[in-house]
């Protein structure tokens, strides 16, 4: 009911994923949460049409692969294109389970959780969904630091071994990247 735009006037098929699915499943959203939603279509077009109608702010947050963010009444959305075919494929490619749970728009809304991160909530347990996940963004290393601060969770033994065996890849990071992730774990 508070968010800027309604379902309807989101593009067919927009899934709200990540973080703001997680934090609502364990009753700690803010009161302008960060929204990440992805959708089928092109991105880039769609936060530019959706700016100009409703008076915000597109801001290009990558070309290449279609991402874009969308300030509106001082909320944040966030707008990619599902990264793989459909949305299963998407939500494997993320960094841990708890933030692989995806949140339908239309109705009936349905929440989708292919990898088991809503058991993972319940156990109060910090998983990576694939190790090559981890790699492919070094930075998702230090997040599951900072989510085991903020969440009072644990991080599981195989993914604490892949965290260890991985850490020297965060040299790889943009130095800017990882000083926002050190200041969100510290806070």
């Amino acid at each position: 009911d508070r968010w800027p735009l309604k379902p309807a006037q989101l593009p067919d098929g927009a899934v709200l994923v990540g973080g703001a699915v997680r934090d609502g499943l364990l009753n700690r959203l803010p009161p302008c949460p960060d929204l990440d939603l992805v959708i089928p279509g092109a991105v880039l077009s769609t936060v530019q049409r959706l700016a100009k109608d409703h008076g915000g702010v597109c801001v290009v947050l990558d070309e290449q692969r279609d991402m874009a963010r969308l300030v509106l009444r001082g909320w944040t959305i966030d707008f990619a294109r599902f990264d793989g075919d459909d949305l299963t494929e998407d939500l494997f490619r993320r960094d841990f389970k708890l933030n692989a749970i995806a949140l339908t728009l239309s109705d009936p809304q349905q929440l989708i959780d292919p990898t088991g991160g809503i058991q993972d909530l319940q156990n109060g347990l910090i998983c990576a969904i694939r190790e090559s996940n981890l790699r492919d963004d070094p930075l998702r290393l230090l997040r599951a630091l900072r989510l085991m601060a903020e969440l009072e969770m644990r991080i599981d033994a195989d993914t604490l071994a892949m965290l260890q065996a991985n850490s020297p890849l965060l040299t790889h990071s943009a130095p800017e990247r990882i000083q926002a992730e050190l200041l969100r774990l510290v806070a």
